[in-house]
């Protein structure tokens, strides 16, 4: 079996759904967004959340669709498909691949995976603007290499996290570099290497998950317990 379609089995695995966008044709880099997508979206549900999906309009997406290059969440271009996380008391939340947000020096950066806040992501739906960096809940930068991970993707990543200054933020990847995991250690960034399908990495990703999940729990409804 190849990379891509173990890939999106897993997908199909981790989301409980019927049919999704991605083909044995699809890009590696592409369905690798979607995988930790759908990490994210199982985290949830398996602490508690309800999960469901729906379209640019609102709208219950009957299959999957999920974008394969850079555009704004607002976009009406194609039904692409976002999760909606409610966890118990706390204001829900939505999940999207690759949109851009603002970051505080007013420039424009692409997230591979992001989770904000639905009111956020209303809010740019309703305006025709991106959402706001400062807003987000957490931000996840994917990358797959079959060849060795630069330094200069981890420097990207920091330039990134400093202009948008969200709640948090992973850099993950399929395979790992020892100057990546010394340039984030140093600066207590959080890196996850070798996260791939059914791999112990996969798992330590879903416990930093959890944790953004708990930390927004505390905030906004802290007597739900996760």
């Amino acid at each position: 079996m190849s990379t891509v379609d173990r890939l999106v089995n897993e997908i199909k695995n981790l989301l409980a759904e019927g049919a999704v966008s991605y083909d044995s044709a699809s890009k590696p880099s592409d369905v690798y967004e979607g995988f930790i997508f759908s990490l994210i979206v199982a985290t949830a549900s398996r602490h508690g959340a309800t999960v469901t999906y729906e379209d640019i309009y609102g709208a219950k997406a009957s299959s999957l669709v999920f974008r394969t290059g850079p555009g704004h969440l607002y976009s009406n271009s194609q039904p692409f498909t976002h999760a909606v996380i409610e966890f118990d008391g706390a204001p829900a939340l939505e999940v999207h691949l690759g949109v851009y947000v603002t970051g505080s020096s007013g420039v424009l950066h692409e997230c591979d995976v992001l989770v904000l806040p639905a009111e956020e992501a209303a809010l740019s739906r309703a305006q025709g603007i991106a959402p706001r960096g400062s807003q987000s809940v957490l931000i996840v930068e994917c990358k797959y290499y079959v060849s060795n991970l630069g330094i200069g993707l981890a420097r990207n990543f920091e330039g990134l996290r400093a202009d948008i200054r969200t709640q948090d933020e992973l850099f993950v990847a399929n395979t790992r570099s020892s100057s990546i995991v010394r340039y984030l250690d140093a600066r207590k960034r959080g890196f996850e290497p070798d996260v791939v399908p059914n791999s112990p990495q996969a798992g330590y990703l879903q416990a930093e998950i959890r944790k953004t999940f708990k930390s927004y729990l505390s905030k906004h409804a802290p007597s739900t317990v996760i």
